[in-house]
């Protein structure tokens, strides 16, 4: 893998324990707060919609069903960094007195 990428899944489950029934974006991003402005979403609805893009003839609904996509994909990005964040706000703060009694 290469070094500049995140697996967050892998982190979430080594680092929380969560009362979800799934620690899938779409389940964890709602868990921590994140509410998605776009109403149709998922893997599977960005896939039929980019089918049904690339097959239609008309260049005006096809930017239409492109734009919805990258709207999708942008507020999946922002899931993404709010489940990052609130990750990153569960990590405990060293006390520095601790390093001053550490032999």
């Amino acid at each position: 893998m290469a070094r500049n990428l995140l697996d967050l899944l892998t982190v979430t489950r080594e680092s929380v324990v969560l009362p979800l029934p799934s620690l899938s974006l779409k389940v964890v991003e709602d868990y921590v707060g994140y509410k998605r402005k776009e109403d149709e979403y998922g893997g599977a609805w960005a896939m039929a919609t980019f089918i049904e893009a690339t097959e239609t003839s008309d260049a005006g609904k096809r930017k239409e069903l492109m734009d919805k996509i990258i709207a999708y994909n942008k507020e999946d990005l922002e899931a993404t960094w709010a489940v990052v964040e609130w990750l990153r706000g569960k990590v405990p703060t060293p006390n520095p007195s601790d390093a001053a009694t550490d032999g």
